[in-house]
């Protein structure tokens, strides 16, 4: 077995890579996270709205997200931006898929990596001065790309608590968490999701069971991002519900 920090490859009797990470793409993956993370990193809501004279930053909620951009400039144009959004999140995997992984379907622990960078190039632009969105699409891209099902699970339970709730943010806090719960539930494999899963199922049990903890795992990171970022939501939400039973 050789060892990198936080890497590993295991190797047959003919010398053969055979883990999780092989050691020959170890340098391909090195590659993939600062392009992920600067493909996620492209404001493109903000971008949206300065060529439309107006300065995400500097209005409504002052978030350079896809929500603030449909507040000040139409639900049309927030439409735009939040696919480009989402497609942040898409572009990272399929250009790693295609591109560093031709042969086969990439590892979820290659695929988390690249979907988080992109994630977190979105919340924490370099473009904006560390400044950025609150990852919902990106995230919602990147789980498209890999895991559609889950996704789509993901993305129906976000629409009824919208329409239940009201508030964009707090759907998405919702939502969120609901995925952390997925993501736990994946874990500690509680009990099978594999009527969910497209690449994190084999009929080897044991590869199984180590992609949904990985793919678990990313989940529960991400979606508590996805909470942090939006504790400004939290906190005007309960200053309005507190307001409202006074």
């Amino acid at each position: 077995m050789w060892a990198l920090p936080g890497l590993y490859c295991l190797f047959d009797s003919q010398g053969n890579g055979v883990g999780v990470f092989q050691f020959e793409r170890v340098f391909d993956l090195l590659i993939s996270l600062p392009c992920a993370y600067l493909i996620g990193a492209i404001p493109f809501s903000y971008i949206i709205g300065r060529m439309n004279g107006v300065d995400l930053l500097k209005v409504g909620s002052g978030n350079p997200g896809a929500t603030n951009l449909s507040r000040n400039l139409g639900k049309k144009i927030g439409a735009f931006g939040l696919i480009l959004d989402l497609l942040k999140g898409v572009a990272p995997l399929l250009i790693a898929r295609y591109y560093f992984w031709p042969e086969g379907n990439l590892p979820v622990i290659w695929a988390m990596c690249i979907g988080a960078a992109a994630v977190v190039g979105h919340c924490f632009s370099p473009f904006l001065l560390g400044k950025g969105g609150k990852g919902v699409a990106t995230t919602a891209g990147v789980l498209i790309a890999y895991e559609p099902f889950l996704a789509l699970v993901l993305l129906a339970f976000w629409g009824v608590m919208l329409r239940w709730i009201g508030s964009v943010g707090i759907a998405s806090v919702v939502a969120a968490l609901g995925g952390a719960l997925l993501g736990a539930t994946l874990m500690m494999q509680a009990f099978s999701l594999d009527f969910l899963l497209v690449n994190c199922s084999s009929a080897e049990y044991q590869r199984y069971a180590t992609d949904q903890r990985q793919l678990g795992a990313a989940l529960v990171l991400i979606c508590l991002l996805i909470v942090i970022r939006h504790r400004q939501n939290i906190r005007e939400y309960r200053e309005a519900r507190s307001g409202a039973t006074e």
